[in-house]
């Protein structure tokens, strides 16, 4: 199931994961946030490497029941992203800041550029 992580105070998304059912139990069990990598094919607790905890505070479920909002309070440095940022979400496409670089991002994080020329006679 699809589970985004937002800041229970800011409600600044923090990162868009997975879980599977025993990351779901985990989270209930522990109201730690704890997904499932679909690399690594296994469940896995946020924060179990980097000390970046999500606690738990409320969870949302959408309308047909298939997606899961967890309001977290983020802990240790409060980052969210492998890259050592804040959020995952930390480049903006159209905005005042595009493509921008996250403390560790690495080769993997680099996004293809595509040029695209936009009409404005249409």
């Amino acid at each position: 199931m699809v589970v985004v992580a937002q800041d229970a105070t800011t409600r600044e998304v923090l990162m868009v994961a997975y879980t599977d059912e025993a990351g779901w139990r985990k989270t209930l069990e522990t109201r730690l946030g704890s997904y499932y990598s679909t690399s690594r094919k296994k469940s896995w607790v946020k924060g179990e490497e980097s000390g970046n905890f999500q606690k738990i505070i409320d969870i949302l479920v959408d309308c047909d029941g298939d997606a899961l909002i967890y309001l977290v309070e983020p802990q240790g440095h409060k980052l969210a992203c492998h890259t050592n940022a804040r959020s995952c979400f930390y480049r903006s496409l159209i905005g005042s800041r595009p493509d921008e670089p996250a403390p560790k991002a690495g080769k993997d994080e680099e996004l293809p550029f595509v040029d695209v020329t936009v009409h404005e006679d249409l």
